[in-house]
């Protein structure tokens, strides 16, 4: 399953990948959950682009069945976060001698508190860029009978669900900032059509 959970400081998604899990997946997360550390109990989860029948659901799933426009939006939206740097990967793990990271001279100068000792989750973030790498690279164009262009892997032993998370993510990131640039451009163009004053 590809999924990546979007922060952001007002709101909170989960973009879910429903292609090959099918579309009944958010019918999982319909019903309400307890935390058995806390018994605490929990609203069910539903997609944002329905509505739901249920009273306390939080429309927290984004779901997306990727195509092949879907596909090439992805595409589009990674290799523009990557040329204009708004995202950024970790250093590669190789980096990591013992239990921290190695660093330039340069880099070394600036921490004048010495090396940090990583935890395993720490560890975790650079092992899993590394493989996010690794996939990226495995995404290749082909062109099919038709004279379209797909995105797949080169060889059929290779992944990329890391790059699909990934790129799920960035689309849905750039369908929010979409949103927002029409939102100011709506309040942008609105014209006064007439002032009352009362004496």
């Amino acid at each position: 399953m590809r999924k990546l959970v979007v922060k952001f400081p007002n709101i909170s998604k989960i973009v879910v990948d429903c292609r090959g899990l099918g579309d009944a997946f958010p019918v999982f997360f319909s019903e309400p959950w307890i935390d058995p550390s806390n018994n605490k109990e929990y609203p069910p989860l539903v997609p944002d682009d329905q509505r739901s029948i249920i009273h306390n659901a939080i429309p927290l799933l984004h779901p997306i069945i990727a195509n092949n426009v879907v596909n090439h939006q992805m595409v589009a939206a990674t290799t523009v976060a990557l040329e204009q740097q708004s995202i950024e990967l970790p250093v590669s793990s190789r980096m990591i001698l013992g239990n921290h990271v190695s660093l330039d001279d340069d880099a070394a100068d600036d921490t004048a508190s010495g090396p940090k000792n990583l935890t395993k989750e720490e560890k975790a973030i650079f092992i899993e860029a590394d493989a996010l790498q690794i996939e990226m690279g495995n995404v290749v164009g082909k062109q099919t009978g038709a004279g379209s262009i797909i995105y797949d892997v080169a060889k059929s032993t290779q992944h990329k669900d890391r790059y699909s998370a990934l790129g799920m993510a960035l689309k849905y990131i750039g369908e929010m900032e979409d949103q927002r640039r029409q939102r100011m451009y709506q309040v942008g163009n609105s014209m006064p059509i007439g002032l009352v004053s009362k004496f």
